[in-house]
């Protein structure tokens, strides 16, 4: 782990932006690398979603520090800003390049990353935060172990990376335990497994249609949701910048809630069990092909009686169980 070890000690990206070395310059190997995939003039390779909300202070110049090319897209959300995060926007030369979509209420982080995902046309799709506080710069990370057909999904790492302030102790606690959960019940390790720097394949999409958290605890879900699938992931080392500007939009007991709820959700998923509902007849509905019966339901039984658009299953208890 790495942090406050930089050449480089700013506090924030944005200030690094503004001394950085031209555009061009700073993007090449990532233009010759890209230009490797493409087939013709016109093709779409890389889209990259930003997620906004209130981030007047820091929207205009990471857009200004962007990647850009016939082969590159840019695709900001507006979660509904209260404050001047559009009117940056329009300040900027090349804000024409720029497709900004806007939501009528504010739906949440994770609501704005599918529509970013669902008018996105790019065969690998990035998405990035609009604070400040990831770096243009590491996209080419993100996306080689995709174009190169390592991995399926790749999430920014600040453990395996750098970053430059200082981490609260529940935060790494937190993450720390939302690891261990994930590995356990899906097999998977990912430390850093709230950033919001990641990268996917365009055939990962399926993993975010019928999402069911569209704030925060998004970023968990779709790491489950592509475990489940069978998905290839990898953590990928990042470079994270303390936020100079505004504050975080995170509720963290509301945030707790929903992630333990997710996980929960997802494990019932895994054992094929997901219940939506007790019926009045004190049977539990269950939508699934098949209930294989595992030990801790070996006094239920099985019925197959009704159908519906999809297979309907009830589990009633047994009387000697009740009694």
């Amino acid at each position: 782990m790495k942090a406050l070890d930089s050449k480089c000690h700013s506090s924030s990206l944005i200030e690094g932006l503004e001394d950085s070395c031209p555009i061009e310059d700073s993007f090449l190997d990532l233009y010759e690398f890209i230009n490797q995939f493409k087939s013709k003039d016109d093709q779409i390779l890389l889209s990259i979603i930003l997620p906004m909300y209130n981030e007047e202070h820091t929207i205009g110049k990471l857009l200004g520090n962007l990647p850009r090319g016939n082969s590159i897209e840019i695709i900001v959300v507006d979660d509904h800003s209260k404050d001047n995060s559009l009117k940056e926007i329009e300040k900027i030369d090349e804000n024409k390049e720029i497709k900004v979509i806007k939501h009528d209420k504010n739906r949440g982080y994770g609501a704005a990353v599918v529509t970013g995902i669902n008018n996105a046309r790019g065969k690998v799709l990035v998405t990035m935060d609009s604070d400040g506080q990831h770096s243009p710069y590491d996209i080419l990370a993100m996306i080689k172990p995709i174009l190169n057909d390592e991995a399926d999904y790749t999430i920014g790492s600040r453990y395996l990376g750098s970053y430059f302030y200082k981490l609260p102790v529940s935060t790494r606690l937190g993450e720390l335990l939302i690891e261990k959960l994930i590995q356990i019940f899906f097999g998977k390790k990912i430390m850093n497994n709230q950033n919001g720097f990641r990268a996917f394949n365009r055939k990962v999409i399926s993993i975010f249609k019928d999402f069911k958290y569209e704030g925060y605890a998004f970023c968990t879900e779709q790491i489950i949701r592509a475990t489940i699938k069978g998905y290839r992931i990898k953590e990928c080392p990042i470079k994270v910048y303390d936020r100079k500007y505004g504050a975080s939009n995170i509720i963290l007991t509301h945030l707790t809630m929903n992630l333990f709820s997710c996980i929960l959700q997802y494990i019932l998923v895994k054992l094929n069990i997901t219940i939506f509902k007790r019926l009045k007849t004190g049977q539990i509905q269950i939508y699934k092909k098949a209930v294989k019966g595992p030990k801790i339901f070996s006094y239920a039984r099985y019925t197959r009686h009704i159908n519906t658009v999809n297979p309907v299953f009830f589990i009633e208890r047994s009387p000697k169980l009740i009694s």
